[in-house]
């Protein structure tokens, strides 16, 4: 496997565990938890997001950019 496949499986694995929080979140809502908790939930999810974001543009400079 090539580097760039590693780097995207990767990216795909880390944005599926965001994806699980995501329907945490949905199932805490839906379950009328307390709005502190779920807020403290929705900011992990962005913080996720944001370090995905962040490795992607990396990994991108990395291997499309240097082509």
């Amino acid at each position: 496997m090539t580097r760039e496949h590693d780097l995207r499986h990767a990216t795909v694995r880390r944005l599926g565990r965001i994806a699980g929080q995501v329907q945490g979140v949905a199932r805490m809502v839906a379950e009328e938890r307390r709005c502190m908790d779920i807020l403290c939930q929705i900011r992990a999810v962005k913080a996720a997001l944001a370090r995905a974001e962040a490795q992607f543009l990396r990994d991108h400079a990395a291997t499309c950019v240097r082509e």
